[in-house]
């Protein structure tokens, strides 16, 4: 009775252990989809960090609606019903369809009563022509012809106030914020060729949260079909968003794991029914990989405060691993029963499995050391959680077992076929050596062959339609280069703003001189308080200017004294210059936001760049200032993403260095030592070397992929050679093997059919990579050890 007891004492309470982790991640668990864990810290921080921040910025929350009518009126009025409809949707932060009678009123508010602050960016080489007799001459002409345009009544009204139409120039620049490529007809932004409604939406729930963005998506929908219904069925809607890319990435992600896990599990189910005959086995298989999710979870909001979604997917199937030790161990228990029952049996081949653990860890080490924020998070979730399997695997098994395995045929003739092939192999033995040289003669055709590519976007399959009409979309809207930017930074929004009114000169001048056919910069909405000191006070310091205006107009046939009001604003004392938190709390704000980017400990002002033609000369016109810069977003990304992948193969080395000496401490014979770790290396230069002669370029996932194969290969490796002085146990050994490598191949491999390129890389990865190092195991031993089974 005592002994009983003793036997299930450990194992309750390492459930009532599992039970208390398991309440913490209920109360606890946070799963984050922010694309941002996947985006490096490269040595060029402050790109990183901007690029990390675009990321989630009101930039990237920004999605551009279209709406198609049968000719401009429809279509203007389709966008406003539409915009009506979004601004009551509580995701939707904010919704901008034009210029309306409230932005004209915050227009007037907000810079009218400081149109001499903004008089000119470059006064002291602009107002002096200006200024000049002749340049009054000509702005009382520019006067005549505005209060004779349409625009005249509005104009008639600040004519006193404002005869030089400084306003008016602003609000002019107000427009090239937004982009030449729309214009307004009733208030409505409309595209250039007349036919779309245009309405610019911010979204509260991150770019990246699919679940969210995907309800926001469908709303959307329901709201353009009630609009469209309303309108007789004659408007067409089209949308532009990062968010669209996602949810539609998720979707198929998702659908994909969902059919193939169906298919996997019941794979696996059946597998094990097969060879033990018994849902009992099934059952315990099970244990340790819930007891490694749970403890890998635990230990991840303990350290990371939440999980990524990625993290859940990659880093479980990663521990999935620990339920080959569960296999191992019934294979062996099923086939050769120690008297003494299940604990014997296990710890008999203890060591294999602590051994095999531990190389699986060292190899997941590499990911930890890279500089990816996601990568790490994944290589200790999924190092906790080999740990843990292994332990579960001591700790619960044994006790519920059975204490007869059940005989059953099929397992029987199947060891007894794997003993008669390792037997085979041993006696011809010398002819096996063409089996790695086979292998050495494909990575020497293929590995040269190698080709990597770091573009993160070819790791999604987008939809071409979608991508089609997200193209479309921008042309209609902006001639922006989607991606491309002038940054500028500064410690606070006015050391930016000062530095940002230089580059915007020097963007101008780009502009004109061809290198680039537009630019958009927070420069027309705002200059830096030094500058707008300086331009009013060209205009104040002026004593000559009142009467030299007087005698302009009134040669242009104005009234001399109805421009009293602005010269005795002129003489009037100072107001504060227009400051950012200004601009952020009036209705103008959604103009100046998406261009304003915080940092940790700086501001960062994009201002975006179109029809780009010469990128050298632009980045020497913009000069060699720390706090200036050209930023490509893809091509920082493809850069990142290609020292992290030579970061990670070099760690990939260290790594198996690390595990060969491991091995090397257990066996300490250097050809056992190879008999266990050259099976998982040769099986990675194959499985690499054959994907490049198919012509398959590699991506991140592939190293993924290497990395499981090469945990999973050093465990086949080991698990052969500690069978070595036990031939009865050699059969029994492979037939685990075999049982390993078909349930990776179910879990893993399948998703070589995906159609999302990166679950298919890993999936053909560690499908091949597996299947490779079953073959090599047993021939290494033999190889290696020609002593062993005799």
């Amino acid at each position: 009775m005592t002994t009983t007891r003793a036997r299930w004492i450990p194992l309750a309470a390492g459930a009532l252990v599992l039970a208390f982790l398991a309440l913490y991640i209920r109360a606890k668990l946070e799963v984050r989809n922010d694309i941002t864990d996947f985006l490096p810290d490269s040595a060029d921080k402050r790109a990183s960090l901007l690029s990390r921040e675009l990321a989630d910025s009101e930039l990237a929350r920004t999605m551009i609606l279209s709406i198609e009518g049968p000719d401009g009126p429809s279509a203007a009025a389709g966008a406003k019903a539409l915009g009506a409809q979004l601004a009551r949707d509580p995701d939707v932060a904010w919704i901008r369809g034009g210029v309306d009678d409230a932005m004209q009123k915050a227009a007037y508010d907000t810079y009218f009563a400081r149109r001499t602050y903004f008089a000119s960016d470059r006064p002291g080489q602009e107002l002096s022509a200006r200024l000049s007799d002749e340049g009054l001459r000509e702005a009382a002409r520019r006067l005549k012809d505005a209060l004779a345009s349409p625009l005249g009544p509005l104009i008639r009204t600040m004519a006193a106030d404002d005869p030089l139409q400084l306003f008016v120039a602003q609000v002019g620049r107000l427009r090239t914020a937004q982009d030449d490529s729309l214009h307004v007809e009733g208030g409505q932004f409309v595209s250039g060729d007349g036919r779309h409604g245009i309405l610019f939406a911010g979204t509260r729930p991150a770019p990246f949260d699919g679940a969210a963005q995907a309800q926001l998506l469908a709303r959307i929908d329901d709201a353009f079909a009630r609009v469209n219904r309303d309108a007789g069925g004659t408007l067409a809607l089209e949308s532009s968003g990062v968010n669209r890319f996602d949810v539609s990435v998720e979707k198929g992600i998702r659908a994909d794991i969902q059919r193939i896990s169906w298919v996997s599990t019941l794979g696996v189910v059946v597998l094990f029914l097969v060879v033990f005959r018994s849902l009992r086995y099934v059952f315990l298989g099970l244990i340790p990989l819930v007891a490694g999710t749970i403890c890998a979870m635990a230990a991840g909001i303990a350290l990371f405060g939440s999980l990524h979604g990625l993290t859940l997917a990659f880093g479980s199937s990663l521990i999935g691993v620990g339920i080959d030790y569960a296999e191992h161990y019934f294979s062996h228990y099923t086939v050769s029963p120690d008297p003494a029952g299940p604990m014997a049996s296990l710890v008999r081949i203890w060591p294999g499995l602590v051994i095999g653990a531990v190389t699986t860890v060292a190899g997941l080490a590499g990911l930890a050391w890279t500089s990816f924020p996601g990568l790490r998070e994944i290589a200790i979730f999924s190092s906790v959680g080999v740990v843990a399997s292994l332990l579960a695997t001591r700790l619960f098994l044994p006790p519920l077992m059975p204490a007869k395995p059940k005989p059953v045929r099929l397992r029987r003739r199947l060891v007894d076929l794997f003993g008669r092939a390792m037997v085979a192999m041993m006696r011809r033995r010398h002819t096996l050596w063409a089996l790695p040289a086979a292998g050495i003669a494909i990575c020497a055709l293929g590995l040269p062959r190698v080709r990597w590519i770091d573009d993160i976007s070819a790791m999604n399959a987008v939809d071409p339609r979608l991508e089609a009409e997200d193209l479309r979309v921008r042309e209609r809207v902006t001639k922006a280069d989607p991606g491309r930017f002038v940054v500028v930074l500064g410690g606070t929004d006015e050391e930016a703003l000062a530095t940002n009114d230089e580059v915007a000169r020097r963007l101008a001048k780009a502009k004109d001189e061809g290198l680039l056919e537009t630019f958009s910069s927070v420069h027309s909405v705002l200059w830096s308080s030094d500058l707008q000191r300086r331009s009013r006070d060209a205009l104040a310091a002026d004593a000559t200017l009142p009467n030299r205006l007087r005698a302009a107009f009134e040669a242009e046939g104005f009234v001399a004294s109805a421009f009293e009001p602005f010269l005795r604003d002129l003489r009037a004392p100072p107001q504060n210059p227009l400051t950012v938190d200004d601009v952020l709390r009036s209705p103008l704000r959604d103009l100046l936001r998406p261009c304003r980017v915080v940092l940790k400990d700086r501001i960062a002002l994009v201002a975006s760049v179109g029809g780009l033609r010469d990128m050298p000369r632009l980045q020497s016109l913009l000069g060699d200032r720390d706090d200036v810069f050209f930023f490509d977003q893809r091509t920082f990304l493809q850069s990142a993403y290609g020292r992290f992948r030579t970061r990670t193969l070099q760690m990939i080395g260290v790594g198996l260095l690390v595990v060969f000496l491991i091995v090397h401490a257990r066996y300490r014979r250097i050809r056992l030592s190879l008999a266990a770790f050259f099976p998982g290396v040769l099986a990675v230069a194959v499985t690499v070397a054959l994907l490049a002669l198919c012509g398959t370029p590699l991506n991140l996932l592939h190293l993924v992929g290497v990395l499981l194969v090469l945990s999973m290969g050093a465990d086949y490796g080991i698990f052969v050679v500690e069978s070595r002085d036990h031939p009865e146990e050699l059969g029994a050994t492979l037939l685990s093997l075999v049982v390993a490598m078909l349930s990776t191949v179910l879990s893993f491999g399948l998703l070589g059919m995906s159609t999302n390129p990166a679950l298919a890389a890993l999936g053909i990865t560690a499908g091949l990579g597996t299947l490779l190092s079953v073959v090599f195991a047993p021939a290494a031993l033999v190889l290696f050890h020609p002593w062993s089974g005799k």
